[in-house]
């Protein structure tokens, strides 16, 4: 693989970063490894562009960002793809939202978030501003340029009604959260349009991850790699194990696929 154009995806939490923080040194010296041999290296994150932590934004060992579940793919400052919820479908959702006590809706922007919060004793984003009207984003955020959704709890069977041909979900396991996206969208779409925008081939393409919503980047990429900590799902789609988040798991990934130093756990049953 050493002699070969590659394109490294990364998913952030639990796999990059634990809580925003910045990646270890390990991590980061094996992707400015990655891209001085003239290799890509992007963000491939269920967050969208407005959340992404600080400690990401204009640092020397990324090219880029797929935000969002794939919604938005940023190359090199170049905005490549992006889509956003009408304002037919906010007002749907806001008012669904409004009238589930209980139900915490995180609406996720190119600039921001915006939150339903109903139940005051989780707040899962205190620095989010409140929705409280079904028409909020047509009057006091009507600037607002939402990109997904993300709900805390399980998804109940109103909720899949409510998006019904209109958003897909992306469903975790764990049942703490899950995330809502526009059809056409997902963290595998996304690795397919960057490839194509690069011009690298998806077989050339490296995705590392640790949950459920990274099973469609998995599908999708040349090769799958899991995080030590990765959840059952996600182990069970991916070709290779890794090490932990924090601790060199993703400069494990790098300087064995992409240079051929070091090995990786092979997950049994994988082609």
């Amino acid at each position: 693989m050493t002699d070969e154009r590659r394109i490294i995806f990364l998913d952030i939490d639990g796999t990059l970063s634990w809580d925003g923080a910045a990646p270890c040194e390990a991590d980061i010296a094996a992707l400015r490894r990655a891209r001085s041999a003239g290799h890509t290296v992007l963000i491939n994150t269920g967050r969208s562009y407005g959340v992404l932590p600080q400690t990401f934004m204009g640092v020397d060992y990324l090219d880029g960002y797929l935000c969002g579940c794939g919604t938005t793919l940023i190359l090199k400052d170049k905005v490549v793809f992006d889509s956003a919820l009408d304002r037919e479908l906010l007002r749907d959702v806001s008012a669904f939202f409004l009238n589930q006590p209980g139900r915490c809706c995180l609406f996720e922007a190119w600039h921001n978030a915006y939150l339903i919060q109903c139940d005051t004793h989780f707040n899962p984003w205190p620095s989010a501003p409140l929705v409280h009207r079904a028409d909020d984003f047509d009057t006091v955020y009507a600037d607002a340029h939402i990109t997904k959704l993300t709900v805390y709890g399980n998804i109940t069977p109103a909720e899949y009604d409510l998006y019904h041909g209109r958003l897909v979900p992306v469903v975790q396991s764990s049942g703490q959260w899950y995330e809502a996206i526009l059809p056409g969208n997902g963290k595998g779409m996304g690795i397919r349009r960057a490839c194509k925008a690069l011009g690298i081939p998806v077989e050339n393409s490296i995705a590392v991850g640790d949950s459920d919503n990274d099973l469609d980047m998995f599908a999708a990429a040349g090769v799958a790699v899991a995080m030590e900590e990765a959840s059952a799902s996600a182990m069970a789609a991916a070709r290779y194990r890794t090490g932990r988040c924090g601790h060199g798991g993703v400069a494990r990934a790098v300087e064995t696929l992409v240079f051929g130093e070091g090995t990786l756990d092979l997950i049994r049953n994988r082609a």
